[in-house]
């Protein structure tokens, strides 16, 4: 006997699967980014999230990669995740350590073993972050801009993600100059660029900003047709 009770389901043999967009997918990155307040997380936790939309390898197909995922939400660094003072507090070490200011292979083999990326993010490199603690214990800056480091290095990131957002969006996850995009090349990285540069007054709003691949965006990619 048939249980009237339960939700009827229509077994429909013409059923097809329904496929997410790319907006939809990348949302749902976007969603547990927000949760974990924008810090790198890797594919698999992102997988065990109950509430997710797609499999991370839904996004990996869409867009090349995972990192190429959370880089169109403007998240960097990948395992090598560390506060500005934990870099700092290695970079003193192993200074102590060698009795000399360190470079980029000196910080990759001594103390915590940190490759140069994060100190690239912050400072520009290690011998910038090595410049910017001198003149910290010498009285010149505080703490606060040893740890803020070199704004000028941090600039391509401070275009709001809302704002990245809706550009991303608006041009269909593909770039307005080639016209290719990730989901049909995984060799395209996106950018969100100014239209007008910033270091000439240009603005963070909508209208001033486009996407770009990377080629497009460095000027190293050649397009003219003959």
């Amino acid at each position: 006997m048939r249980n009237t009770n339960r939700e009827e389901f229509k077994f429909d043999i013409n059923a097809k699967r329904i496929r997410l967009t790319d907006d939809e997918v990348l949302s749902s990155v976007k969603k547990y980014a927000e949760k974990v307040n924008f810090r790198y997380f890797p594919s698999t936790e992102y997988d065990a999230w109950k509430e997710k939309k797609g499999h991370s390898s839904t996004a990996i197909q869409r867009f090349g990669s995972w990192k190429k995922v959370l880089l169109l939400l403007g998240i960097e660094g990948g395992r090598e995740h560390y506060t500005p003072e934990q870099l700092v507090e290695n970079l003193e070490s192993v200074w102590r350590h060698l009795g000399f200011p360190p470079g980029k292979r000196q910080i990759g083999k001594y103390g915590q073993k940190i490759s140069e990326s994060p100190y690239k993010q912050i400072w520009g490199s290690v011998r910038y972050a090595c410049q910017f603690l001198a003149k910290y214990h010498e009285g010149k800056i505080t703490r606060e801009e040893l740890l803020t480091g070199n704004t000028s290095s941090n600039k391509r990131h401070s275009i709001p993600l809302k704002i990245r957002w809706e550009v991303l969006k608006r041009d269909n996850y593909t770039c307005k100059k080639c016209g290719r995009s990730p989901s049909l090349d995984h060799k395209v990285q996106l950018e969100v660029d100014h239209k007008y540069p910033a270091s000439m007054g240009g603005q963070d709003n909508i209208e001033n900003l486009r996407t770009l691949c990377w080629e497009c965006n460095q000027g190293k990619k050649n397009r003219d047709k003959i």
